[in-house]
């Protein structure tokens, strides 16, 4: 993860070794268009004369990319360089405990995909830590980090982005207004990248997801069908309104999309990495073909009665090695 690709490198350092005292610590700052002695004193805390002794400069001129020390005093170490400021018309949100992606989006009234596009980097859509701050867009597109004043155009040609509307979303109005390290914001790029990735990152966090939501009627294992008679339940049954999509719960390759002669009525099999199979059985109706490829959270078919159903649910097997196991303890 890039951290929003934080340009400057700014290693904490120590004079000599670590058993030096911290006091003899510094950060490397690399001059940016605009800084002063002044201003990167005044950034990072310490007086303009310290800047002045540590780097032995006689007087204030310093040039854009230059390399200055920067006396860390008491600090403990870590990053020495501020974050760079989000494009215009971002808010920010500070992640709190027991928070999702999804209500931020909704509270905001963006897209998901609007909210990776403006934290490429987010390491995972479902485990973020408490207190990860989330930039918030004003519409789709790409947040990306201009490595070098002169690489713009390269950006705009490799994501075939609109050059005035780029200009407009960042109060461009002149080749100074570019420095290295900022940050960006291409209107209407998709980050496909970054949704690839995390797509990956949610399936290998949740390997296997709840096909449908509803109320849990039948468990798996041995159940008592009345009579002196019971029989043994390979799956779970959720019931469903007719009509509920059922999802496929990990990605893979449909291996069966039919009708059961065995009483599962009109049936789903999936294969997945690793040769697991899911069964979706009972479906009013099937939107999925034999050797067509799925992905996790993809709608495959909806909630039914056919077959041997009392009512309309799901019934949903985990075949592992070839045969039939607790689904509950799988999934997320």
């Amino acid at each position: 993860m890039r951290d929003r690709a934080w340009k400057v490198v700014t290693l904490v350092l120590s004079a000599s070794a670590l058993s030096l005292a911290l006091s003899d610590s510094y950060g490397l700052r690399t001059v940016q268009p605009g800084d002063s002695i002044g201003s990167i004193a005044s950034r990072y805390g310490v007086g303009a004369s310290s800047v002045l002794e540590a780097n032995g400069l006689n007087g204030t001129l310093i040039r854009p990319g230059d390399v200055l020390k920067v006396p860390l005093g008491d600090a403990t170490g870590g990053i020495v360089e501020a974050a760079p400021e989000p494009p215009p018309g971002f808010r920010r949100h500070v992640l709190s405990s027991g928070e999702t992606l999804s209500e931020i989006v909704q509270r905001y009234g963006i897209s998901l995909d609007a909210l990776v596009g403006a934290n490429p980097d987010l390491s995972s859509l479902d485990r973020l830590p408490v207190g990860v701050e989330l930039l918030i867009p004003p519409g789709e597109g790409l947040v990306v980090v201009l490595d070098h004043p002169l690489g713009l155009a390269e950006l705009l040609l490799e994501y075939d982005a609109d050059p005035l509307a780029v200009a407009r979303a960042n109060a461009l109005r002149s080749p100074f207004d570019l420095r290295a390290g900022m940050l960006l914001f291409l209107p209407e790029v998709e980050p496909s990248a970054a949704l690839e990735r995390l797509a990956k990152v949610r399936e290998a966090e949740n390997r296997y997801v709840w096909p449908v939501h509803g109320r849990l009627t039948s468990y798996f294992g041995r159940r008592n069908l009345g009579m002196g008679t019971a029989a043994f339940h390979r799956g779970i049954d959720v019931a469903a309104p007719t009509g509920t999509p059922i999802v496929a719960a990990r990605s893979g390759t449909v291996t069966y999309a039919g009708w059961s002669s065995r009483g599962y009525g009109n049936l789903v099999r999936v294969r997945h990495h690793g040769g697991d199979e899911t069964w979706y059985a009972h479906a009013s109706r099937i939107l999925v073909s034999v050797g067509q490829h799925v992905s996790q959270g993809q709608t495959i078919a909806l909630i039914g009665s056919t077959g041997l159903s009392t009512g309309p649910h799901l019934h949903f097997e985990l075949h592992v090695g070839g045969s039939a196991i607790d689904p509950l303890g799988e999934l997320r």
